[in-house]
């Protein structure tokens, strides 16, 4: 199992506990992914009663990334960002976030479940959906090559690093 302190996978992806959210926002956007965030959506409203909030709930993420978008082009300075969903959703709206220019101290998130995860092969770009976790191998649908879903992940598309399982013995 890698060192988590050295990779650019959140703590809260890998399972750690997370930090108390901020609540000195001026206005708060608060995204749900799944049914499963149903629940911390609620508890946040009732966590910050009587605040500016804009609640965005979708099945999927890339709905809520999309709709998180154009509410992140109309936000002003002061917003905070909750998001709430399985850890690959979670990865792919903050991708959406740090896009649009959110520090990591303007966002929190509370994963409900692993979820699915998208590799991106480093051979052919392509990008795989999995269920798999960290270190096991998934086949790249694109370009077939066997992938170790390795413990990188990109800030700005959510996706986890894939490479070549044998790449040191059997270079392409």
């Amino acid at each position: 199992m890698p060192e988590f302190a050295h990779t650019s996978l959140p703590s809260w992806a890998a399972g750690a506990a997370g930090t108390d959210p901020d609540r000195t926002g001026a206005s708060f956007l608060l995204v749900g992914v799944g049914a499963e965030a149903l629940g911390t959506i609620q508890a946040w409203v009732k966590d910050l009663d009587g605040a500016e909030l804009r609640i965005l709930r979708y099945d999927d993420a890339a709905s809520a990334g999309a709709a998180l978008g154009q509410s992140l082009a109309e936000a002003r300075i002061g917003v905070r960002l909750r998001v709430a969903g399985p850890v690959g959703a979670c990865l792919a709206v903050r991708g959406v976030a740090v896009s649009a220019g959110l520090e990591d101290d303007e966002l929190h998130v509370a994963p409900t479940g692993d979820g699915t995860i998208e590799v991106f092969c480093s051979h052919c770009r392509a990008v795989t959906p999995t269920g798999a976790v960290i270190g096991a191998v998934v086949e790249c649908e694109q370009c077939g090559r066997s992938l170790v879903i390795y413990h990188h992940v990109s800030r700005r598309t959510g996706h986890f690093l894939g490479y070549k399982v044998d790449a040191e013995e059997n270079p392409e």
